[in-house]
């Protein structure tokens, strides 16, 4: 496809970046061993087809993903309209917690994500939030420089949310200001120079749900909800 370009002269590369689907962390009734391994919930199997209907005439040059299933799930449909194989970057991965802290720990802390850029211990993390920073991103300029013009990439709630903190050039601590509802879409430009430097980010559209007339939002964030189905189960544990 012809190169998007800037009104000054730059190409301007298009991402529409995605959160997976609806999953749920504890289908029998316990938070999963493996976080890395779940997958869409009916509900999340039936945003990916949303999301493949709403996008249906976006060219697409390549699908991103971060490998884990519930990645690959959300963009299937979007791949096999456009015939083309779904990218793992394993580096793009969601932010790494282990379930068996929470037992220890305030889980409450779990639902405002990065509020202190060192706080893994109090967040059940594995990596601390500047180290998961830091990874994403630079695989994500890596990306960009590479050749394309307009790409869909599926990622998670807590990336997303880092690569917000990126085009708005603030610390990974502020990531808890740009929650990610399932199935959401950002439209995000970049325009690079003739070296492939990086010279604007821009953010077009921000959290769109997959469903167009779900126009309201939760009260709580999805990591609120998340730390208090946790609470709940660890209250009804004990």
């Amino acid at each position: 496809m012809q190169p998007n370009m800037s009104l000054d002269g730059h190409h301007r590369k298009r991402i529409y970046l995605f959160r997976h689907g609806e999953v749920n962390y504890m289908p029998s009734g316990k938070v999963v061993k493996d976080p890395n391994q779940v997958d869409l919930t009916e509900l999340g199997l039936l945003q990916a087809k949303l999301i493949d209907e709403n996008t249906k005439n976006i060219d697409f040059e390549r699908i991103i993903s971060s490998g884990l299933p519930r990645t690959i799930q959300t963009g299937a449909h979007m791949a096999k309209r456009r015939n083309i194989s779904i990218e793992a970057y394993p580096e793009l991965k969601e932010y790494q917690w282990d379930p068996k802290s929470f037992k220890d720990n305030d889980v409450r802390k779990f639902g405002y994500l990065f509020e202190n850029s060192k706080s893994k211990d109090a967040i059940g993390g594995i990596e601390e939030a500047d180290e998961f920073y830091n990874r994403v991103i630079n695989q994500l300029e890596k990306i960009i420089k590479e050749e394309w013009s307009q790409i869909a990439i599926v990622l998670h709630g807590a990336v997303n949310a880092a690569i917000m903190c990126w085009l708005n050039d603030i610390d990974i601590s502020l990531a808890s200001k740009f929650d990610q509802d399932h199935a959401a879409l950002n439209i995000i430009d970049v325009d690079t120079n003739e070296d492939g430097e990086i010279v604007r980010k821009s953010i077009r559209r921000y959290n769109i749900p997959p469903d167009l007339s779900n126009i309201d939002s939760d009260i709580w964030s999805s990591w609120e909800s998340t730390a208090s189905k946790i609470i709940s189960f660890n209250e009804s544990a004990t």
